[in-house]
């Protein structure tokens, strides 16, 4: 925990003799540009930063007083004049803003007649449907909570989360089902919905048949025969039935944005056991009122065609994926189908023009385009704002990237011209802030000749309503260009983490002013702009990871890297560009610049791990790399040491 109790009176002056170009290589790029110039941009930047953040200010209170409200209330005040416009697109099938509102009454009078009130908690496992958007609605009208988990979570786990909510009842999707029957039969629940993938296909069947056959079980409704086995089993046909028989009033209209509405879970990549984590009503509503064009300075977003292809256990998926499209007016394409494998093929049904993947979902996305001959020829036109959330995207995994959607035509159906090389945007931050960083188009062209200079990428920007900071130990803002601890805070932070309280409590960062902050859980630096470059989460020789990792991911033979440590080693796991298989000669070029480049310590302690290309990364369920199974895999023979000037 960082200090609250001393006085920053002195921060100004031990700040100016601090000798910041003490970070291992960090401002090495920096080094002959003229530092007067870089700190009048710091100044600007900063000027430009308060000016936001009273815009900001303004637009809270507004809501505040004004818009106090469910998220139903604020996706109905928002799209009051859109009702016949189209706000679902599910395998062909088009449903407007206003038969979508019409389902999420329906859906809250059966929620009612079931007993359900404000406050209480309702376990759902279902994939991205229009029944989960409708149930989504009626939750949040009647103001209950929704608790949203993945059927790949432990066993044992998904029914503590079960007997957690104070429900009896709980929604899953009918392919689920083999997997979580012993579960809920150890639980309270007497009510069983089941939601089916073929619930919402249009009448005459899926136009994208061809397209979904290596999936076609899943869209095969297994509703019917389940009820027969089990007597709590309905279907969702009946459960919006219940309803009809409600006459009482639905909407909670006491509902504010300061209670509580989902609890979503961590993406699993440090641990078994996701952190499920409560988000109150303000974090959609609110993030939701900052993507206005006015407030964003963008253009409208309604022109869009999103589509929501992320888990729905994630709180991107609801924030940034579900809930920004709708509240937004945009048309939202829902994709239930998350495979790696199966990137393209949603495109091609869903044809959206903004994507929010992992990294590892868009790498798999270029290997297809480029090398796959199945999708010799594919355009799709209609892609033109890419996001990369949950993982940090190199410069040769961007390049590749970049080369598939310009294969593609990527941008072709917005802006009528080829997308320019760029960075992917960035998005997200953390599951705690309910996503903090925003920007758009990360050029490499760009202009600024402040980024030339540093020869590194561009760093991330938030919204307007973050404040975010580096701190050192003592709780200092730290300079530019020195390493500290990120924390931020807005509107979008937690309310906690379900259940446990104590580790809500250790996220919570004070500086030394006695300002509140939540931890991000790792190591950053701000450059002289304010941008944000993330170094990775604290250990002991996270600086040396860190070197090794920028230096491996800017050889131009290696595609992607992941430096682990383990057994008082680091393991530089690898996987070179698909032009480059020659793995001996590939590896002694890489071990040449590391001996170049690296302190000898390091190198004594550095092996390598070579992946195929087919082999590639395993990923979590959340389609984020898993470090735990490459540090399970520790020391393996599958690991190259260096010896002299050749390898081992």
């Amino acid at each position: 925990m960082l200090s609250t109790d001393r006085h920053t009176d002195r921060h100004t002056d031990r700040h100016t003799d601090r000798h910041t170009d003490r970070q291992t290589g960090i401002r090495s790029a920096l080094l002959g540009v003229n530092n007067d110039i870089l700190r009048v941009r710091g100044q600007k930047n900063h000027s430009r930063t308060i000016k936001k953040r009273i815009i900001a200010d303004s637009v809270l209170e507004d809501m505040r007083k004004n818009r106090n409200w469910s998220w139903f209330r604020e996706l109905q005040f928002r799209n009051s004049n859109k009702l016949n416009t189209i706000a679902l697109f599910y395998r062909g099938n088009e449903i407007s803003y206003g038969e979508m509102i019409n389902k999420m009454i329906n859906y809250g009078r059966s929620l009612k007649m079931l007993g359900i009130k404000k406050g209480d908690e309702i376990p759902i496992s279902v994939s991205n449907i229009p029944e989960f958007v409708y149930l989504f609605g009626a939750i949040s009208m009647i103001g209950a909570k929704a608790n949203i988990f993945s059927d790949d979570f432990e066993k044992d786990y998904i029914e503590e989360i079960i007997n957690s909510c104070n429900s009896s009842v709980i929604f899953i999707e009918d392919n689920k089902y083999k997997r979580l029957k012993e579960v809920i039969e150890n639980t309270s629940i007497t009510r069983i919905i089941l939601m089916s993938l073929q619930d919402s296909l249009p009448k005459e069947g899926n136009p994208f048949f061809d397209l979904d056959k290596q999936h076609e079980e899943l869209f095969k409704n297994k509703v019917d025969s389940i009820k027969r086995t089990n007597p709590m089993v309905i279907g969702v046909d009946e459960f919006e039935s219940i309803g009809s028989e409600y006459s009482g009033e639905v909407e909670d209209k006491s509902v504010t944005l300061e209670d509580e509405f989902t609890i979503t879970y961590s993406s699993g990549t440090t641990s078994n056991r996701p952190k499920g984590i409560v988000h109150a009503v303000r974090s959609y509503n609110l993030v939701s009122r900052f993507h206005d064009s006015e407030i964003n300075h963008t253009p409208s977003m309604d022109m869009f065609n999103m589509q929501a292809t992320l888990p729905t256990y994630s709180s991107t998926d609801l924030i940034s994926g579900i809930s920004d499209a709708l509240t937004q007016g945009c048309r939202l394409a829902l994709e239930p189908i998350y495979d790696k494998d199966f990137v393209v093929n949603s495109l091609l049904i869903n044809t959206p023009s903004y994507l929010d993947l992992t990294k590892s979902f868009w790498l798999q996305f270029a290997k297809d385009i480029l090398y796959n001959p199945q999708y010799s020829g594919v355009k799709i036109p209609s892609l033109t704002i890419c996001f990369s959330v949950g993982e940090e995207t190199d410069l040769n995994e961007e390049k590749l990237i970049n080369a598939a959607l310009k294969k593609v035509s990527a941008g072709r159906d917005l802006i009528k011209v080829p997308l320019s090389i760029v960075r992917l945007s960035v998005a997200g931050g953390d599951c705690e802030h309910g996503g903090i960083f925003y920007r758009l188009f990360r050029d490499y062209q760009n202009i600024n000749p402040i980024h030339l200079l540093k020869k590194e990428p561009a760093g991330m920007v938030t919204f307007d309503m973050v404040d975010v900071a580096v701190l050192d130990k003592n709780g200092d803002f730290c300079m530019p260009y020195e390493i500290g601890r990120l924390v931020a805070t807005s509107e979008l932070d937690m309310v906690g983490y379900k259940n446990d309280p104590s580790a809500t409590k250790n996220t919570i960062i004070y500086n030394s002013k006695g300002k509140k902050y939540v931890d991000c859980f790792v190591l950053a630096f701000a450059d002289w702009e304010g941008m944000i470059h993330i170094i990775g989460r604290e250990d002991a020789h996270l600086m040396e990871k860190y070197q090794i990792s920028l230096l491996l991911k800017s050889m131009k033979e290696i595609l992607s890297c992941e430096v682990i440590e383990c057994d008082n080693h680091f393991v530089a796991h690898i996987e070179f560009q698909r032009e480059r298989q020659d793995v001996k000669h590939n590896l002694i070029k890489v071990i040449r610049r590391c001996k170049k480049k690296l302190p000898e310590d390091t190198i004594g302690r550095l092996l390598f791990r070579v992946h195929s290309t087919e082999e590639s990364f395993k990923l979590t369920h959340s389609g984020k790399r898993d470090l735990l199974v490459l540090k399970k895999e520790g020391v393996s023979r599958r690991c190259i040491k260096l010896k002299n000037n050749g390898i081992k």
